[in-house]
């Protein structure tokens, strides 16, 4: 498994699968003009407190309260913990963008990324896909930048995020592959995840781990009995608390399982929240929203794990907690960091390749200006919020 994993991670080939589906194929060379970059003028709403609100309406006013204040932590996790902000805020341009509609890791920052564990693979790729769908390659791109910034406030990481994206995005030969040494060993992470949160083959509560309610238990209890893909084995449940992040309020429980390998394993199930790309501007929302994107950014086509389920009356995504691993920002070095960051910008090129034609030259050019433009605007964001640091 290691071998086959560190195959796929030669220095261009970044453990990522061939762009699969709608986004197959080099760019043609018909031309493409370049529209204006994005500037401070063209923004007509304030990015604030009510424009936030008024966009995530799956959420009651006390559990965006709560939201609203562990997002004043830091700039990264403001951004975080609107994503659906970031989207519709640079759709309300009457400008356009350049290049062309394609689907959008939506999300996209350094955490968001990282192994997968799927259909006896592993891959180095898109480890979030809440706010996944379609949206302009350009939206995409701009939110990875951004969100360097605002994690690592260092200009050098922004430059090389778009030098790394322009060069993979003109010919993916020129794409730059992850650091192999932060892949994890998925035996030791599901073994020692299990072991660490487990205790007499019962969940540990405590903390934001807490109990099922009776109404909640009897639900969960249902689903599984009704739905094929999940184990049968169900050792125990409860519930996490999620007060911050872009999920903060939304509902999430952990089965605690013998796995259909037969190994005990954790099951997260994720209530999912309308995704910020379709909270932009894009086409149409996914249909079959976890088989695309699975064999879009994966590869993989299998159905027992990632997928959708109905709970409590609402949309859940149920996964298996220790099948993939995000990179950690403060766990990296700071050669290993700028690794991370280029090889994510190089994968999110190959997976826009169609939305660029001709010359790509003027795209730097446009990525810097226009990225300068949206850290600005996120920072004094934070800042007028109360941001504290």
């Amino acid at each position: 498994m290691l071998a086959m994993a560190l195959a796929a991670c030669s220095s261009h080939g970044a453990a990522m699968y061939p762009p699969i589906g709608e986004n197959n194929g080099p760019p043609s060379d018909a031309p493409a003009p370049f529209p204006s970059a994005v500037l401070p003028g063209d923004f007509q709403q304030a990015l604030d407190k009510p424009f936030i609100r008024g966009l995530q309406t799956w959420l009651d006013d006390a559990a965006f309260e709560t939201k609203w204040t562990a997002s004043l932590q830091s700039p990264i996790a403001f951004l975080g913990s609107a994503d659906s902000a970031f989207h519709a805020d640079l759709a309300s341009r009457t400008l356009p963008l350049p290049g062309s509609e394609v689907i959008c890791h939506g999300d996209a920052k350094l955490d968001n990324f990282g192994w997968i564990f799927e259909d006896s693979t592993i891959s180095f790729s898109d480890g979030d896909f809440d706010d996944a769908g379609h949206c302009p390659a350009a939206a995409d791109i701009l939110h990875f930048i951004v969100a360097t910034d605002l994690l690592f406030a260092d200009p050098a990481l922004d430059r090389q995020a778009i030098d790394a994206y322009v060069a993979a995005a003109s010919n993916w030969n020129d794409s730059i592959g992850i650091d192999p040494s932060t892949m994890p060993d998925f035996e030791a992470l599901r073994n020692d995840g299990v072991d660490h949160a487990t205790k007499d083959g019962k969940l540990k509560l405590g903390g934001d781990l807490v109990a099922v309610t009776s109404d909640e238990r009897t639900a969960l209890t249902a689903l599984v009995a009704a739905e094929a893909r999940l184990p049968t084995t169900i050792y125990d449940m409860a519930r996490e608390i999620r007060s911050d992040g872009g999920s903060a309020g939304l509902r999430r429980y952990w089965l605690f399982v013998l796995g259909l390998d037969s190994l005990r394993t954790i099951i997260e199930l994720k209530e999912l929240a309308p995704p910020g790309t379709e909270l932009g501007w894009h086409s149409t929302p996914l249909v079959n929203r976890f088989g695309v994107l699975k064999r879009f950014w994966w590869g993989a086509f299998a159905d027992t794990d990632h997928f959708e389920v109905t709970l409590l009356g609402g949309r859940f995504v149920a996964r298996d907690r220790f099948r993939r691993q995000s990179l950690d920002p403060e766990a990296l070095s700071v050669a290993v960091r700028a690794n991370a960051i280029q090889s994510e910008a190089s994968l999110l090129a190959i997976r826009h390749m169609t939305a660029w034609k001709g010359d790509l030259a003027p795209l730097r050019a446009w990525l810097e200006t226009s990225s300068q433009t949206l850290i600005a605007r996120w920072r004094e964001a934070y800042a007028s919020a109360g941001g504290t640091n």
